[in-house]
């Protein structure tokens, strides 16, 4: 085991999890996570914070909302629910102004 030497100002987290149908928390954020997830990579190679902002893809991060997809940051632990592509040009500039 050794430290990561580059780390991130910024780690963000994108839930993509996919649930089975029928199940009691719905869907999943799946397709939504998707496009969500997709869109923020473009706004940080748009930013040119491909070093400064990451954007990880990941499974479920306890949040399961009824449209959309859920996000959290790291740091500060800020975690928001039913994001949309739509969102993600106001979600980055809100990302961007917290400690």
């Amino acid at each position: 085991m050794h430290p990561v030497r580059v780390a991130p100002k910024v780690h963000l987290f994108v839930c993509g999890n996919r649930r089975e149908d029928g199940s009691p928390l719905g869907p999943g954020c799946g397709d939504a996570g998707d496009a969500v997830y997709a869109a923020l990579k473009e706004e940080v190679a748009r930013h040119g914070a491909v070093v400064s902002v990451w954007v990880t893809k990941t499974h479920c991060l306890g949040v399961c909302p009824k449209h959309g997809a859920t996000v959290a940051r790291y740091p500060a632990q800020r975690i928001w629910s039913d994001v949309t592509r739509d969102d993600v040009a106001t979600l980055w500039s809100t990302a961007m102004e917290q400690p």
